[in-house]
């Protein structure tokens, strides 16, 4: 499993860019970077431990059928922006570097394109330091 450690200056850096994120845009709530594959790598402050897995289990899942979409009924090149409208709020989720993701969860009334403009910006300065691998399967190769 992929992780943040959060003794290393870097990964302070991304938490406080995730704070800077969640505090200079009006309308979000959480902040929270995942895996392809579903566990967080870092999330902001506000959110517990329990809500950070669940939102990054949500985000994977999301993520997952925009992808198969993408394979089916696009051009399959890979997962894009995806976006969830639910009572109470919005859920939106960019890709950010190789296997990692940034979701936000905002208010219904948040002014979507600037969420996802300064999102955007976001991955841009830390995209690089976000690279997660696949996790490997337990007990080594089955074939």
């Amino acid at each position: 499993m992929s992780t943040i450690d959060a003794s290393r200056s870097t990964d302070r850096t991304i938490d406080g860019l995730l704070e800077s994120l969640k505090d200079r845009t009006p309308g979000i709530r959480h902040v929270l970077v995942l895996t392809r594959d579903g566990p967080k790598m870092s999330h902001s402050s506000d959110l517990t431990r329990d809500s950070a897995d669940q939102l990054a289990a949500l985000a994977a899942g999301i993520q997952s059928l925009s992808l198969s979409a993408s394979a089916e009924f696009g051009d399959a090149i890979g997962a894009g922006q995806a976006m969830v409208e639910f009572s109470g709020g919005l859920l939106l989720i960019v890709p950010a570097g190789e296997g990692a993701h940034l979701a936000v969860v905002a208010e219904e009334d948040g002014e979507v394109g600037l969420i996802a403009h300064n999102m955007n910006e976001l991955v841009e300065q830390i995209g690089t330091y976000l690279t997660a691998a696949p996790r490997a399967a337990a007990g080594g190769d089955a074939s």
